[in-house]
Formats: C-alpha cells, structure tokens, sequence
C-alpha cells in the first residue's frame, strides 16, 4: 500500500506532470511538422518534375484556309517547365491513300505563343493561315517549319504484302495506317524568367487535299540531373527529402522552444528574486525577534565580586566546562541560610537567572544585610 502511495505521489509530483506535457507537445508537435513535411514534399514534387511524355490532340481545322491547321492550349495544365530541355515533334496518322503517296513533301509548321487559347486567337489564327503575317499582339516564343514524306514502297511489293496480309489487312483496318512524325525542335528549354509558351499553332502546309486521321503535338522532357533522379526513383527520392525536410523542421522548432523558454525565463526571474529576497528579509526578522535572548550579557557588580554573566541556554551538551553562569554565582552569606530556606526547584533556579535585579542597588543591599547577619553570628 505504501508503494502503491508512493509511486501515486511520484506520478502525481509537478515534475513529472511537467515532463509528461512537454513529451506530449514534443510528440503531437514532430507528429504534425512530419505530415507538413510529406505535403510540402508532394508539392515540391508537383511543382518541379516534369512530365517525361506529354502527347497533345491538334484539332485540324480544313476549309478555313489554303491549309489544314489548329491550336492547342498548353497552360491547362502547365506542361512546360522553366530550365527544362524538351524535344517537340508533330506526329500525322495518315492513309496510303494514292493522294497523299502522289503528294510527295509538304512542309510542317509550329509556332509557341505566349497567349492562352481563345476566341481571339482563333481569329488571329484563322488569318494567319490566310496571310502568314502575325498573330496580332499574341507574343511568338518559338517557331520552327520542317518538311515531311509518306515513305515510297514499290508497288510490286505493296501488292504481295497484300496479298499475303489479305485477311489480317480485313480484319484490322487500321494497319494501312501510315504514322508520320515530324521533328520540330530539339532540346529546346526556356529560361527561368522568360515567358513559357501557353497554346501551340500547328499547320500543315500539303494543302486541303492532304488525307489526315489524326495529328497530335508531342513534347519529351529530356531528364537530367536531380530531375532524373526524382522521376526514376520516385519513392526514395521523396521519402528522403520529406526526411530532410522533417529534419529541418524540427531544428526551427527545437531553436524556437529555446527562445521562447530563456524568455519566459528572464521574465519571471526578477520576479522570483524579489520574492525571496522578501522572504529572506522575513525569516531574518522572525529570527533576531526569536533569538534576541541568546546573546550573552555581563551584568555589573560592587567590591570583589567577579562580573555576573548570562550565557545563551541553547543546549546543555552545548556548554563548554569551567563557564561560570549565574545561577552557579554564591550569594554572600547564602550558606548560612540553606537549613532555614526550603528546596528550590530547578525551574526556579533557571528563573532567577533572568531576575532583573542582578547588579542593581536592591542586590547590593541585600548582600549587605547578610554580611551583617553573619558578623553578629560570629562571637558566638
């Protein structure tokens, strides 16, 4: 039961209660700067690895010009990172159609405009595909042209493939599709402070004959360094950093608890010195009062006497042999009283040590008057 008591206490004692709250805040505090930690590494993530493939549907748009054209956006979302190389291509999804083989080269236009995809740029798209002029006050970042080719197969050839491949050819239509893709720029990247493109214009310049099922604008972030690293080692990478981050919250924490402390600290310091030094002051006081009758005191004395003393009775194993009080002090002619005076207990005795006659004229007196009692005893 005791120990059951006793260990309550030691629970229950301000110390451990105080330890208990600060390992309580410590725990909920790192606990919480972690989950910030992995969010802000998610964004971080987010925000600075690019997409290694990004394949955008180009819309072409035929009878609005002498050529097929279109816009796409690239803002929504952001698909081009600052500092980041990207290889651009157009890819074309075409029939082997005996047009588009008898068309021979045609020319494949891109130009990046700093303006979102709207209306008006729709307009001013649409007129320059008449006038190859400009795109009114929509900025152009970069502009490249390059030509293309449906790839010849001799006709003998042609035909044995489809011959041999009749069946497959007939199930599958598809597989007469020819798939183009057009290099447009290479490891191109933009500045960190320059103005990164936000719509893409695409032309190809074969005419409104041209046959085309489909044509997508293709841009491949070309990786290096700790963007590499972050892309192929995705979950190490991110488990590191939200380490590291983690770590680096803790520290401004731990420096913040440090501040915080050394000033609650100083503040409450002259505080606590001025109540002790109050409280000192008051024991002091409580202690002259209490022992003010324990300093010694030499009382005066006539003729031969020695000197009458009052020493402090604190202890009586305190006492150091051969002192004299003055209760130890013979009165003159007190032996001859002793049969005639009843006992006197030690109470009394320690009474009159404090009798406040001692070495006044009333003393003197009475001294007198047994010196006189003695001498008249004596011839007898």
């Amino acid at each position: 039961m005791d120990a059951l008591e006793e260990t309550v206490r030691v629970a229950t004692s301000k110390p451990v209660q105080r330890a208990a709250v600060n390992t309580a805040l410590l725990v909920s505090g790192a606990a919480t700067l972690f989950c910030l930690a992995a969010i802000a590494t998610g964004l971080f993530f987010q925000n600075f690895v690019p997409d290694h493939l990004v394949k955008i549907p180009v819309h072409l748009q035929y009878g609005s010009g002498p050529n097929p054209y279109g816009v796409s956006s690239l803002k929504s979302p952001p698909m081009i990172k600052s500092q980041q190389a990207y290889d651009i291509s157009v890819v074309l999804s075409i029939p082997r159609s005996p047009a588009n083989v008898a068309r021979g080269n045609f020319m494949v236009s891109l130009h990046l405009l700093g303006a979102e995809a709207s209306a008006k740029l729709e307009a001013d798209a649409r007129a320059f595909s008449h006038m190859h002029d400009s795109f009114g006050s929509h900025p152009v970042i970069f502009s490249s042209r390059r030509s293309a080719l449906v790839p010849y197969i001799d006709p003998m050839v042609s035909v044995a493939k489809r011959l041999i491949l009749l069946l497959f050819h007939i199930i599958i239509p598809s597989s007469q599709t020819c798939t183009l893709k057009i290099d447009l720029a290479e490891r191109l990247a933009f500045p960190k402070d320059s103005l990164l493109p936000a719509s893409a214009y695409i032309e190809v310049e074969a005419g409104q004959e041209i046959q085309i099922y489909s044509a997508a604008l293709t841009m491949t972030a070309q990786l290096s360094g700790l963007r590499w690293l972050m892309f192929y080692y995705r979950l190490p990478t991110y488990l590191a950093f939200t380490f590291v981050f983690w770590l680096c919250e803790l520290l401004f924490m731990s420096l913040a608890w440090a501040a915080w402390a050394a000033v609650v600290t100083t503040d409450s310091a002259p505080s606590r010195k001025g109540r002790d030094a109050f409280d000192d002051k008051h024991i002091d006081d409580d202690k002259n009062q209490d022992d003010s009758s324990d300093y010694p005191h030499n009382f005066p004395t006539y003729g031969r006497q020695r000197p009458l003393k009052h020493e402090p009775g604190v202890k009586e194993e305190d006492n150091e042999e051969g002192k004299e009080y003055i209760y130890d002090i013979p009165v003159a002619g007190a032996e001859a009283d002793d049969e005639d005076e009843p006992d006197v207990d030690e109470g009394s005795s320690g009474r009159r040590r404090h009798d406040s006659g001692l070495g006044t004229s009333y003393s003197e007196k009475g001294s007198g008057s047994m010196r006189r009692r003695t001498s008249r005893d004596t011839p007898e």
